[in-house]
């Protein structure tokens, strides 16, 4: 029965502690290119990491801290995308520890407005998905003022911001001049 009892304490200790400092997936922004990774460093050991492709490690091999480029990793999960196991001074080599990585991206669209003419109204902005900002010529709040931006081509962009990582997207809107006729003339 202490055996028992011991087992139980021995995991529910261990169980609590790795449910409150393991973090699996990792979530990295798309296209990010220094996602830092480390373990405890303990004296004298060499750290080797193995990161799964398109990952690349660009500095920190052989130490307790790696920096990794993500920039041409697609968006999704990758499992067991970062591994690391050491070697002590005495060649003794330990388990690996593994992390999966969640590549984040969200592609914010903004609904297709215009044409447009110079004279006309405000409307509403909108876009997916919503909670970011909207910024540009013309634009006031969340709205697309013609008769503020004037006659031309504008820019808006749209950015959307979600657990660390922004996103951007960007339409052309066109305002037209508005047409101006001479007098009526009577001959």
């Amino acid at each position: 029965m202490k055996k028992l009892v011991t087992l139980i304490l021995f995991l529910a200790t261990h169980t609590m502690y790795a449910q409150l400092t393991t973090i699996n997936p990792d979530t990295v922004c798309y296209q990010t290119a220094g996602s830092i990774y480390q373990v405890s460093n303990a004296p004298g050991y060499v750290y080797n990491w193995t990161i799964l492709a398109p990952g690349v490690i660009t500095a920190g091999q052989g130490t307790n801290q790696i920096t990794v480029d993500w920039s041409a990793a697609n968006p999704g999960l990758i499992v067991g995308a970062v591994t690391v196991d050491a070697t002590n001074a005495n060649g003794c080599l330990s388990a690996p520890s593994v992390l999966d990585v969640f590549i984040y991206d969200v592609t914010p669209t903004i609904n297709a407005l215009g044409p447009f003419c110079e004279t006309d109204p405000c409307v509403p902005l909108t876009a997916n998905p919503a909670g970011g900002v909207f910024s540009g010529t013309g634009v006031v709040g969340g709205d697309f003022c013609p008769n503020v931006a004037g006659a031309g081509g504008h820019t808006i962009t749209y950015t959307y911001t979600n657990g660390g990582c922004t996103f951007d997207a960007t339409i052309n809107i066109g305002v037209s001049t508005q047409p101006v006729l001479s007098p009526i003339q009577h001959n």
